[in-house]
């Protein structure tokens, strides 16, 4: 029978037609996703939808690491918002893994610098969450512990430019980008162009590898706290500083991991001493108005660790003693001090009274 027009050919076109549904792709919401809040940056201050906001932070670096990671961090999304957190901080590469294991963490790139889809979707999953309770999502690319595991400089281009078109093409825009974490590390970056010299220009290649596809999306480059890198560099929107560096007068900035106090090794327990240095800390970016900081904590950050259940987004216990780790007290002094999260301000109990 000539043409297909027998039955022969009736099924084969049946068949070609199942086919068809299985490999075209997926239509409706996600051909055209529906756009998130967008952040941005307006004379030294964060906006999110058009609203000033102030933001407070916590650094979850690892929370991509498998689904169920990821759904334990969604889960307490209305926690965090309720103790007036309203910014977290996730790493596509992850940082530390702690103990027993600091290489732990998760790399969200194949060697060739393609974003794994598996965490793609995580990392939409958690953005999109975030932006039901009016936050802000800082999502890392690149870190120390994972950067040899791309093959070369195209790799890390690849990577950057996955990045940025998955959040440009997803339309994901209550994110900004901390585009390499901890630049020049003196132990640990095996890549040339992610340390010194000549940092400033190899800081602004990689914002430029960005920019050209997403340009509405804020970036910047973290340095490593003991290197003579730069916090400023051409072309950059956020000034990005890490642990005990000193607040920048000037720029839009975001401590991205404030100093641990607790050990991987014993995490979520901390002095009388450990605390007062934290809450000192807490004080000196709730008195700068253009900078905002994330919260950092073996207990929050590691995997496993001698808790055994980390990493930890839960609030735990008040870091006493071994019965009781957590870090109840950071979100308990910030819900004190500042108020619970509803988008666009943070609102005090008594305010509401």
């Amino acid at each position: 029978m000539r043409g297909g027009t027998g039955t022969s050919g009736r099924i084969g076109g049946l068949v070609m037609a199942v086919w068809g549904l299985f490999l075209a792709p997926a239509r409706g919401a996600d051909e055209d996703p529906t756009p998130t809040r967008e952040f941005a940056i307006r004379g030294e201050r964060a906006y999110l939808g058009g609203e000033p906001v102030r933001l407070w932070g916590v650094r979850w670096s690892n929370a991509l690491y498998s689904q169920s990671v990821t759904e334990r961090h969604v889960n307490v999304l209305d926690t965090m918002v309720a103790h007036g957190v309203n910014l977290i901080g996730v790493y596509i590469q992850g940082s530390n893994g702690g103990w027993p294991n600091p290489e732990a963490g998760l790399n969200g790139f194949r060697r060739d610098g393609r974003l794994k889809a598996d965490v793609a979707k995580r990392l939409e999953w958690l953005i999109r969450e975030a932006d039901k309770r009016g936050m802000v999502v800082m999502v890392g690319v690149l870190s120390p512990r994972k950067d040899q595991e791309l093959y070369d400089e195209a790799a890390i281009r690849r990577a950057i430019e996955e990045t940025a078109r998955f959040l440009q093409d997803r339309r994901l825009r209550n994110v900004f980008v901390d585009l390499m974490h901890e630049f020049d590390h003196p132990e640990r970056i095996d890549h040339a162009l992610l340390r010194e010299p000549d940092g400033a220009a190899k800081k602004a290649k990689l914002t430029a590898w960005f920019k050209a596809i997403a340009p509405e999306i804020e970036v910047g480059v973290c340095p490593d706290e003991d290197s003579e890198t730069g916090d400023e560099y051409p072309g950059m929107d956020v000034r990005i500083i890490q642990k005990s560096m000193a607040i920048p007068t000037t720029g839009f900035v975001v401590n991205v991991e404030l100093t641990r106090h607790d050990y991987y090794e014993n995490d979520g327990l901390f002095s009388k001493g450990d605390i007062a240095e934290m809450k000192e800390d807490w004080g000196r970016y709730r008195a700068a108005p253009n900078a905002t900081m994330l919260f950092h904590a073996a207990y929050i950050q590691g995997i496993s660790n001698k808790s055994g259940t980390a990493p930890n987004p839960e609030p735990g216990g008040q870091g006493t003693d071994q019965n009781d780790r957590g870090v109840r007290f950071f979100f308990d002094w910030l819900g004190d001090t500042v108020g619970r999260w509803e988008y666009p301000r943070h609102v005090r109990v008594e305010a509401k009274r």
